[in-house]
This record gives C-alpha cells, structure tokens and sequence, in this order.
C-alpha cells in the first residue's frame, strides 16, 4: 500500500509551507510507523503538544521527521537525521503520507453489483461487490464500497468516498395519524444531495426529504453508524463522528464537530463552529460558536 518514495519527490508536490533542517540526504521512505517504533527508512511526526519533543525526536531511528518550529536540530546527536518544520504537523504528516499511497481502488464496477440503467455513473467511479445503485448520479473520482444501497433520486458529488453497507436515500421515518388513531406513511418525494468530497463512514444511513432535499455540504465527514433523518440540512466541513443520530428537519451549519454519541431533536438549528460534546442530548438550537455539554449550551473557550 505504501510505494517506495525519495524525500525530494515527496517535498516536491507539497503545497504547505515547510523548513528544511538537518541532513541534505535525498532520504528513501518506505514506511510509515509511530516515533517510537521507526525503522531508519520511515517517515514519522511528532506531536508538538508533547513535552519529551526534542528528547523523542533524537531518539527515534526515523531520518525524516515531520514536527514544529520549536524543535531544534542538533548536528552531534541527529547528524543523518532531516526535520520538515510545519505549523501542523499532523496534517503536513497526512498528506506526505498520502502521496505514498497506492491506489488501491481501481475505476469500475464489481460484476456482482446491481446498476439501475439510467444512473449516471462517472468512468472513473469504484463501485465495489453487492452494491444495489437506483437512478442516481455518482461524480468524479467517488468510491462505493461493498454491499452499499443507493436509492433513485440521490445525487453524489466528486471525490466521495462510502465505506461499506452505506444506505443512501431510504424513505425517512415519517408518518400521519389514522382517523383510528394509527399510522400511515406520509409520502417522500425529496432527493438526497451528497456533495464534494464528502465520507460516510460504515453502517451509515441518511434519508431522502419529505418534500425537499435532505442536504450533506462539501468535505463533511461522517463517522460509522451514524443515522440522518430526512429533511436534514448540514453544512460544509463538519465532522459528525460514530453514533451519532439527528432527526428530521435540523439544520446544521458550518465547520461543526458532533462527538459521539450525541442525539439531537428534530427542526433545532445547530450553528456554526460549533462543538456538541460526547453523548449530549440537544433538545435546542444552538448558536454560532457555542457548545452543547449535556444539556448545557454555553459560548465556546
């Protein structure tokens, strides 16, 4: 899964801005480990959070480690050692990373797939074995992994990427009284819009709208066994995390995190950058940059 790379060729296609300190060595990397486990061919990160930063980074056998400004490089103790100095690490780390990554997932559809004949479905699209595609459109470049199911009328974007037995485009649960006073369905004529670059984990599952469009903005990422009602608006670059279950019509925003575990009623309006913490029950809308803590909702540190 990791392809061999030479440091320079790695250095080469990275947007971020980086420094260069230590050895000049045009390091071969072909591995990827924690710090503290490294062979000498690995690339690694350092945390800068961490209070042992320098002494680990000394002691690691890596050659090439990613970490912040604050470290310093000695020639005595890390001669054949190169440091790349980011503002974020992490993320520096992850795209380094990436590009050693082989595709491991090649354009297609598994022969053991269903396909609706008139889904619009892009060349370069994955779809992987048992899948059930409905009449829908797939995007550029989008990964359906095995024994997902698709509903007419859903619409994927670009880059998106469904990990396994995902349910898109279900009827939501919604339901009118009898005149007995029972239940009927209430009809879902909505469609379900996934947009950019947007992750479903495993086991997740969203509705069509009643009447209008269940909505997912771009880059969202959603964690595994998470459900999302019908109607449900959320906005772009959220992180919806596992367990996590919204009900019809709420509305999220912008740059949100919902921890794991949460519930959050139907119709509330969940504002931007704002923070849900573990298990919380939200029974209200919440502001912009404001936290939910159980029940509690106050302004964000």
């Amino acid at each position: 899964m990791i392809e061999p790379t030479l440091l320079s060729d790695l250095l080469a296609r990275l947007s971020d801005d980086y420094e260069r300190v230590g050895s000049l060595k045009d390091h071969r990397i072909d591995q990827v480990c924690s710090i503290e486990d490294a062979s000498i061919s690995s690339i690694v990160w350092c945390h800068p959070a961490r209070a042992d930063k320098s002494e680990i980074i000394a002691a690691t056998r890596a050659q090439v480690v990613v970490c912040d400004g604050e470290v310093e490089w000695n020639e005595m103790v890390q001669p054949e050692k190169t440091l790349i100095k980011v503002d974020d690490p992490k993320r520096v780390f992850s795209r380094l990373v990436r590009q050693m990554m082989s595709q491991q997932y090649k354009a297609g559809i598994h022969p053991t797939s269903s396909i609706h004949p008139e889904a619009e479905i892009h060349s370069s699209v994955y779809i992987g074995p048992h899948c059930s595609i409905g009449k829908c459109k797939i995007g550029e470049g989008s990964q359906i992994h095995g024994n997902t199911f698709i509903y007419d009328g859903v619409q994927i974007g670009s880059e998106v990427v469904l990990e396994a037995s995902v349910v898109l485009g279900a009827e939501g649960f919604g339901l009118a009284n009898t005149e007995e006073g029972g239940w009927e369905r209430f009809p879902h004529l909505g469609g379900l819009i996934i947009h950019d670059r947007v992750q479903i984990g495993a086991g997740s599952t969203i509705d069509r709208g009643a009447i209008e469009d269940t909505v997912i903005g771009e880059e969202t990422k959603i964690s595994k066994q998470v459900h999302i009602s019908h109607n449900v608006q959320v906005g772009k670059h959220c992180l919806i995390t596992g367990g996590v279950s919204i009900a019809g019509s709420t509305v999220v925003g912008d740059f949100v995190w919902i921890s794991p575990g949460v519930t959050i009623l139907n119709k509330v309006k969940i504002g931007d950058h704002a923070f849900v913490a573990i298990g919380a029950v939200v029974t209200q809308s919440i502001p912009d940059h404001h936290q939910a803590i159980g029940r509690k909702i106050i302004p964000k540190a």
